[in-house]
């Protein structure tokens, strides 16, 4: 279906509701985490949903009968602009579908971010590329963009190509994740700390689309974390969309994209690695539907319970309900004389205290909470 005239309000909303298919769900705002955690509000967006791809999942593809809007480069900064001027947002969230090319599209995005950057914009900019960016366009990306990535929707070429046919997985992502990374090195060696814009790349799988184990996943996760220096992978859980090739596929759980997103963290935040995990997995590879880290502390109960007053910064983030930031504090505010002192500092105590041991006193036993 062709685009119809749609007013900007109309349109706004059309195109913030395609994007509930690229990291985040159908309002006009998603939220995402700073470098140093701070969780912020973006405004999102497609500059449109025509696309020539082919995607057999995605409810924008070539050739579905779907209601069609664009946005101009020039409206979507002045939309981005009205709302951080009157605080609803502190930055963008950019993606597309593919018109015409990847190089044309991607032009199109520099253009908008290029635009927001050379009148002032401060806030934080996100911008999703699309499979085959050329490598100067990511080049200038890079200059502009907190933080850029190509999507990987799945784990293999081989799987890429069963539901994205019209793409090639080691040519239009794979390399384009390592330009990406490349830019990303290069700017760390260009500005100095808190004079400029230095970005960090991120991609995204569709959960259950093409029937992959969370194994592969978390395989996977560890070779882009180490070849291509991924920061952070987004998930979006396959959710059958009519009138497209997966339509009759089965809907994959949110609770799974829950699970990954914390297996994801263990990985990037505590330092765990996939050989790690794998005890977690039920034996056809797949997580089960309760925090990775709780599971893992109940099939090492040998480990517990941890001394705070005694305990290394290793031991203590094993712990459920205590992070690396506030395993740090713990070991700044040693002696830890009370459970008050630890909820105060950030400990979750619920979680944790089966597993520690606070001067004496221990929670009755680990079988009484696990």
């Amino acid at each position: 279906m062709g685009e119809k005239y749609f007013s900007l309000e109309e349109r706004m909303r059309i195109l913030s509701a395609g994007t509930k298919y690229d990291s985040c769900n159908s309002t006009t705002t998603c939220h995402t985490f700073t470098p140093d955690g701070r969780c912020i509000q973006l405004y999102k967006t497609l500059m449109t949903n025509r696309c020539s791809g082919e995607c057999l999942y995605c409810p924008n593809r070539c050739g579905r009968d779907a209601t069609r809007a664009s946005l101009s480069a020039e409206e979507i900064a002045k939309i981005t602009w009205d709302f951080y001027r009157r605080n609803a947002i502190e930055g963008l969230f950019l993606s597309s579908g593919i018109v015409g090319d990847p190089e044309h599209t991607a032009q199109k995005q520099l253009d908008v971010i290029k635009g927001l950057r050379d009148s002032g914009f401060p806030g934080y900019i996100h911008v999703r590329l699309m499979p085959g960016t050329p490598r100067d366009i990511i080049r200038e990306v890079s200059l502009y963009a907190n933080k850029f990535g190509i999507n990987a929707e799945t784990t293999c070429r081989s799987r890429y190509e069963e539901i994205c046919p019209n793409f090639d997985y080691d040519n239009d992502i794979l390399r384009r994740m390592s330009w990406t990374y490349e830019n990303v090195k290069r700017r760390r060696t260009e500005v100095r700390y808190g004079e400029g814009i230095v970005g960090s790349n991120d991609t995204q799988f569709v959960v259950g689309a093409s029937g992959e184990p969370d194994l592969e996943i978390i395989s996977t996760i560890e070779h882009f974390m180490g070849e291509y220096g991924l920061r952070r992978p987004f998930f979006m859980s396959f959710d059958p969309v009519p009138d497209t090739p997966l339509s009759s596929g089965q809907a994959s759980p949110l609770w799974r994209e829950a699970r990954l997103y914390q297996t994801s963290y263990l990985m990037k935040d505590y330092g765990l690695k996939c050989k790690d995990l794998e005890p977690v997995l039920n034996d056809n590879g797949f997580l089960p539907d309760e925090d990775p880290k709780m599971v893992m502390a109940r099939l090492n109960k040998d480990l517990f319970p941890v001394d705070v007053n005694s305990a290394s910064y290793d031991d203590l983030i094993k712990v459920p309900g205590i992070g690396p930031r506030t395993a740090n504090q713990i070991l700044r505010c040693r002696p830890i004389l009370n459970y008050v002192q630890l909820s105060n500092i950030g400990v979750v105590l619920k979680r944790a205290r089966p597993f520690i041991k606070v001067g004496n006193k221990v929670q009755a036993n680990l079988e009484a909470f696990t």
